[in-house]
């Protein structure tokens, strides 16, 4: 890498594999095997305005935003915004329930989406991997329930 050139753009799929080492579900998980995850991910591009997912779809797949951003919103209202490098949708990791808010596309975005089936493939073949991504997994759910929670008791 001595003789590569310092003002290249990042291609692509090395941007892919930064942003998902950066998420919580990666966390401590050797290069190596985020490496063989991220290569099961799908890039997608979507228009402004466009939804990923609609709220009460069957969720099939996490999302990572590479560029641009996102709206989400339920019930008609706009709950969040998140930006690049934000990480959404991890539920659908574990089992195909409906999706309880819609995610929409502010402006142009890119999306790196990682599937069900696939990463369930990727765990029967990497078993130790595995735990230790589902242990993240676990961990990421937990703090977003319990985050969820204490904004439950701040409205009473």
């Amino acid at each position: 890498h001595l003789w590569l050139n310092p003002f290249r753009r990042q291609s692509m799929d090395s941007r892919v594999l930064s942003a998902w080492q950066a998420t919580p579900l990666l966390q401590g998980i050797p290069v190596r095997v985020c490496e063989k995850l991220v290569a099961c991910t799908h890039v997608r591009q979507y228009q402004p305005g466009e939804y990923l997912f609609r709220e009460g779809d069957t969720a099939v797949a996490a999302a990572l935003i590479i560029e641009g951003a996102v709206t989400i919103c339920a019930n008609g209202e706009n709950i969040v915004r998140l930006e690049a490098g934000d990480f959404f949708g991890e539920a659908a990791l574990l089992e195909d329930t409906p999706r309880s808010a819609s995610a929409v596309a502010d402006g142009v975005t890119r999306i790196s989406l990682l599937v069900r089936y696939q990463f369930e493939e990727f765990v029967r073949h990497r078993p130790q991997a595995g735990l230790d991504i589902m242990t993240n997994l676990a961990h990421l759910l937990l703090g977003r329930l319990q985050l969820g929670n204490s904004k439950l008791g701040d409205h009473r």
